[in-house]
């Protein structure tokens, strides 16, 4: 009986490795519950990777909401809650759509200092993916870089305080 049962316990722990190993390669671990985005490709200066957006958190507080990325049906989001809030210099990235039929939307609601703001939906041409948000004069604004007629430029945005909804 204790054969069987160290026979059992040896092919147990052989499949364990070979999971583990197969993540490993795969780039899948055991136990991850999501897809982590790579940081942006510093190595090409502001630009980062053309694939990927990035939110990073540059206001002195965490902060918490959404910010999302529409392409006609397909949308990107980074859904940060109150428990777990994007911390004073941190960042996520998320996957980017691009199309050449539909124009990128970009929309963001983020409760910082106890208020919601809000980056209206609207139209962007965004050149490189990265917003910062960043506190000017009690305004939480967004930074990122804006591409129209070929001149690619800095835009500091900023978000409309939603007097709406409660504070957060």
């Amino acid at each position: 009986m204790k054969d069987s049962r160290d026979r059992t316990s040896r092919w147990a722990y052989a499949l364990l490795v070979v999971v583990i190993a197969a993540g490993a390669i795969g780039g899948v671990g055991v136990g991850s519950a999501a897809t982590v985005a790579p940081a942006p490709d510093t190595s090409r200066g502001s630009t980062g990777d053309p694939n990927w957006w990035t939110l990073k958190n540059d206001t002195g507080q965490p902060i918490y909401g959404t910010w999302s990325q529409q392409v006609g049906k397909d949308v990107s989001e980074l859904d940060l809650v109150k428990n777990m809030p994007l911390a004073h210099g941190g960042h996520e990235s998320r996957k980017r759509y691009n199309s050449i039929w539909w124009n990128s939307y970009w929309m963001g609601h983020i409760c910082y200092n106890h208020l919601w703001w809000n980056l209206s939906r609207s139209r962007r041409e965004i050149y490189d993916s990265i917003f910062t948000l960043r506190v000017a004069e009690g305004v939480l604004q967004a930074i990122y870089n804006l591409r129209e007629g070929g001149t690619t430029y800095s835009i500091e945005e900023n978000l409309t305080r939603n007097w709406a909804e409660f504070p957060c």
